[in-house]
This record gives C-alpha cells, structure tokens and sequence, in this order.
C-alpha cells in the first residue's frame, strides 16, 4: 500500500501505479499476462499501458510480432522527477509575473482531498517555521495512515517545533501521548466541550482550518500576516489555560 501511495503522490493513477509494481515483479510480459495477474480487462491494460509509456515508466520491445512490455528501473524515477522539476524551474518566472499577488488583501485557496492536505503538510516542512495547532485530536494518521509517519521524521529532521493543543479525551490523550514522545513537540490539553471537528493550524504567515474525513477531508488556507499574528496570539491565550 505505501508504494502504490508515492506512486500516486508523484503522478500514477491507482491502476497504473498496479501495473508498474506487477511488470517489476514479471519482468518483459505481454498484455495477456499482465491482465491476467492484475485482473484488469486486457483492452484497459494496453490503455494504461501506454500511459506509462508517455510517462516514461514503461517501454517495450518486439519479438516475433509481439510486444512484451517492460517497466523502467526504479532508480530511473528519479530522472524523470528531475526532468518535471527541470520544466518547471524554466516556467516559474512566467508564472510568477501571471500571479495576481495584492500586498492589502489575504489570498484564500481551498485543497481537496488527501493531496491537498499534503501540499498543507510539505509546505510546512518548506517553511521550517514553528507550528501552532489546536481542534480536532490528530485525524492525520487516520486519513493519511503512511505518509503521516515519514512527514513526521522530516519535521524531526528539520527541527520545526509544534505546539499543539487537544481535546481532553481517551482519543485526544492517546494521539497527545504518542506526539509527546517526539522531539520539538509539545502537547496540551484544553477539555472535550472545547473542542472542534476543524483543526485549526498556524504557521509563518499562514492559517490553514482543515475538515477532516477520511474519504473527502478538504482544506482552506489564508495567507496573511497580520491575521495569522492575531491567531498566533488567540493560540497563546489557549495555551495559557491549556493543561498539560
């Protein structure tokens, strides 16, 4: 499962992410083959099959009129990343002078979904700015159940300190004790009628309240100044009365 993940977290779909690890395993297979072992409809394999062709992660050679597909070695996915990061570093200033950045005025975004979570997630390792947190008890590793365990060995890695405030229940004090045990974090405690189903997070000059499902969670992100001051502060007032 946690493969099939970062393949989706660089770009495959679910069956195409299938498809790859099973051609890794069989080594050059004909369609027919590959079907049959991921039991997918052979007319879909050679779809998805060329789809992983464009994307550089399979090719194919002919023998005797048949193509026997193969999967790229899996250290060559880090030169196909490199190129996508390449094209994007050449398009930036472009983009940059499209973006409509008013100084007065806070910029809203909404992200969907387990990836918009994450883009949350790694623009908080990006900025290595402390993060405040209070409201729900932990949902992350609920809904991102592999990905949350190694974002945490980065924030370690990073030193990016977290405070976080939750809800005096049996899930809130479990969630609290296993936080507790990890270096640059720190844990409170506010009681259960105090808390939310929105967790609220602040970091830098941003403020980001998260509505947590585990099959459509979605966030909102502000990016402003001033206002993630005024919550850095409204924090601090919880932290205050917060016990430990």
């Amino acid at each position: 499962m946690e493969l099939k993940e970062t393949l989706k977290d660089i770009g495959l779909t679910e069956e195409e992410s299938k498809i790859y690890l099973e051609l890794l395993k069989l080594g050059e297979s004909l369609a027919s083959k590959i079907a049959k072992e991921t039991k997918i409809n052979r007319s879909h394999v050679y779809q998805i099959l060329e789809r992983l062709i464009s994307k550089g992660f399979v090719s194919y050679v002919i023998k005797e009129n048949r193509k026997y597909f193969i999967a790229i070695e899996p250290s060559k996915i880090l030169e196909i990343i490199r190129e996508k990061e390449h094209k994007i570093k050449s398009i930036l200033p472009s983009l940059l002078q499209l973006t409509n950045t008013s100084k007065n005025k806070p910029r809203v975004e909404i992200l969907e979904g387990t990836p918009g979570i994450k883009t949350i997630l790694n623009d908080i390792l990006k900025m290595k700015k402390e993060w405040f947190g209070f409201g729900s008890s932990g949902k992350g590793p609920e809904t991102l159940p592999y990905y949350s365990e190694h974002w945490e060995k980065q924030r370690i890695k990073n030193k990016i300190k977290l405070k976080g405030i939750l809800d005096n229940s049996k899930d809130g004090r479990q969630r609290g004790k296993e936080l507790s045990k990890l270096s640059y974090t720190q844990i409170k405690y506010m009681q259960k009628e105090y808390s939310s189903p929105t967790s609220t997070w602040i970091y830098g000059d941003r403020i980001v309240f998260i509505i947590w499902n585990k099959d459509s969670s979605f966030a909102i992100r502000i990016i402003d100044s001033d206002l993630a001051e005024n919550y850095k502060q409204h924090f601090e007032d919880l932290w205050k009365i917060a016990t430990s």
